[in-house]
């Protein structure tokens, strides 16, 4: 059985993340993987694990994978019809139920390289290490962007679990500044189904 080791991680103020990030890969196996989730979010569900793991045997290829995001995704991770400015944790663990139930195990590929918001994500630790670890210098966005890259550049699959739903409290404290232009471009697809989800669970 796959083992996930999840981490928190923390680099001091003007250092880039990615010395975090590999510091926390010498600690464990080449055959286990490294989960990160930012200090500011959290799951959901509570079979976010379980999940993970059948992502990981279905799909032989896949080397990263992500979840779904409320604030501070990109398109990929986005939810389609939920309101990224409730902040409202009841809220998002009636969102999170809903995908789950729904969605359970399902994933799709990430195939733009660089195209990823790292508030949550998972990486095979040997690959990581055969790809020279990760970015050390720049801003922690770019760090992110440059491990997806890699893992798609080199050939493997990076995925979105879409039955795994982070809740990201992403500057709460002042309005989003994307939330209305990104979520006027996406179409309201799910906005009944989840709803409806809501008045259920």
């Amino acid at each position: 059985m796959t083992k996930i080791w999840t981490h928190i991680t923390w680099s001091p103020k003007g250092k880039c993340i990615g010395s975090g990030y590999n510091e926390a890969l010498t600690q464990h196996d080449d055959n286990d993987w490294l989960a990160v989730i930012d200090h500011d979010a959290m799951f959901t569900t509570g079979n976010w694990y379980q999940q993970m793991q059948q992502v990981i045997q279905e799909h032989p290829k896949c080397k990263g994978l992500t979840g779904r995001v409320n604030r501070m995704a990109t398109q990929e991770q986005m939810i389609l019809g939920i309101d990224p400015n409730n902040m409202d944790y009841a809220y998002h663990r009636r969102v999170g139920d809903y995908l789950s139930k729904k969605y359970y195990g399902q994933s799709n590929c990430i195939t733009t390289p660089g195209h990823f918001s790292g508030t949550f994500f998972a990486v095979h630790i040997g690959t990581m290490r055969k790809l020279g670890g990760f970015e050390e210098t720049g801003h922690q966005l770019a760090c992110d962007n440059a491990l997806q890259a890699a893992i798609v550049h080199a050939g493997h699959e990076f995925r979105v679990c879409n039955g795994i739903y982070i809740f990201h409290w992403y500057r709460f404290d002042d309005p989003y500044p994307h939330s209305k232009q990104v979520m006027d471009q996406i179409e309201q697809l799910h906005y009944n189904q989840l709803q409806l989800g809501a008045q259920n669970a």
